[in-house]
Order: structure tokens, then C-alpha cells, then sequence
């Protein structure tokens, strides 16, 4: 795995990242591999499908930087807000293209229409991250299951459970941190995304196509 496959993958990891903090866990992750040929081996024959990795990068960083308490406090704060505001935008939404259509303004009914549903879909994913369950002792199974999506897209199969515990271990290691023996058993990996992928099918296209939320 050479130091340019990970180069387009953007500071904006993650939407509390910072790029010094990017930049030193691009750099370790690639260091990993370096060191653990099983586990390029594991990018590289994804790279030849031409998997997203720059996309799986960022997932697994995601995944990996728990990040300061400040940040989480962060995190917690925005969702409580679009908790407390998108119900009510969606049916506000909904009461106005309502009333437009009863007008015949179509075309702004239209526009309407459009906005109430990424209000909706941006509802349901915090619906699904507020009630999901943690992994370890950090991220949520989101962003598992959308490595997991970019795997399939490309190669048709998704991922084994072992080569999901691989990137885990490069990630955490990269972040300075030491994985749990709980998330690196295949059969929790396995048996944990099954059941997230079960109790929230609205989220199907974390794992069936990804690409378009990027």
C-alpha cells in the first residue's frame, strides 16, 4: 500500500476532526500497514476492485477517534437540537406543500416536497445514532456497516467479519489505542451488524450505496 492511496482522502474525516489530528492518524494507519502485510493485503485487493478507500479511511477514523469529552459534549449538543427542531420542520414542511398544492404553485410545492424529505432522511439518522448502540468503547455500528457498503459496491461481496476485525486493529493503533478483545471476535462483528442492519432497514443504504451519501 503505497502513502498516495490514502492522499485524497480529506481532512473532513469527521466533522470534529481537526487536520493535525487527520494528518498524524492518516499517517500511523499507513505506518500499520506498512508493518501488517495481512491487512494491505486486505486494502490492496480491495483497491484492485476499485473500492472507495479513501471513503473506508475515513469511516475507520471515524470508527477509531473516540475524541475529548468536549467534542462528544459537542456531538450530544447538536443532536439535541435537530431533535428539538426537525419534527417540527418536516411538518411544517409538509402543512406548506399542502397549501401550495391547494393554490396550484406546483413548482415551489415541489421544492417543498423536496426539502421535507432531507429533513426526514437527516431525522432518521439521528434517530438511528441516538438509539444505537455503542461498540466497544467507541463509535456506533454506523460506521461499520458502511465499510461494509463500500466493500460491496465494489467487489459485489461485502466484507468478512475477520477482515473488518483487521481494520479495526490498524485503526485503534493508528489512534494510539489498544482494540477490546469484545470487537475483535468475527462472530460479535458479525452478529452485531446483523442486527443493526435488522433494526434499522430506513439506514439500508449505509450498506448498499454509500457513495451516494458522500
Amino acid at each position: 500500500m503505497t502513502q498516495a492511496s490514502f492522499a485524497i482522502a480529506n481532512v473532513n474525516a469527521s466533522s470534529d476532526t481537526t487536520k493535525i489530528q487527520w494528518d498524524n492518524w492518516s499517517k500511523a494507519f499507513r505506518q500499520y500497514l506498512d508493518e501488517n502485510p495481512d491487512t494491505r493485503e486486505i486494502l490492496l485487493r480491495w483497491q484492485k476492485s476499485r473500492c472507495n478507500l479513501s471513503a473506508i479511511a475515513r469511516s475507520i477514523y471515524r470508527y477509531a477517534v473516540d475524541g475529548s469529552s468536549e467534542r462528544r459534549a459537542r456531538r450530544k449538543e447538536r443532536m439535541r437540537t435537530a431533535k428539538n427542531i426537525l419534527p417540527a420542520a418536516i411538518l411544517s414542511f409538509r402543512q406548506l406543500e399542502a397549501l401550495y398544492r391547494v393554490y396550484s404553485m406546483e413548482e415551489a410545492a415541489d421544492r417543498i416536497a423536496d426539502d421535507a424529505r432531507v429533513a426526514k432522511e437527516t431525522w432518521s439518522r439521528i434517530k438511528s445514532r441516538l438509539k444505537a448502540k455503542r461498540l466497544g468503547v467507541s463509535r456506533s455500528w454506523t460506521d461499520l456497516a458502511m465499510i461494509e457498503g463500500f466493500v460491496i459496491e465494489a467487489t459485489q461481496r461485502p466484507p468478512t467479519p475477520q477482515e473488518l476485525v483487521s481494520l479495526i486493529k490498524a485503526g485503534r493503533a493508528a489512534a494510539l489505542q489498544k482494540a477490546d478483545s469484545w470487537e475483535t471476535n468475527p462472530v460479535n462483528i458479525r452478529k452485531g451488524l446483523k442486527t443493526f442492519k435488522k433494526n434499522n432497514p430506513h439506514q439500508s443504504s449505509l450498506w448498499s450505496r454509500p457513495s451516494r451519501r458522500l
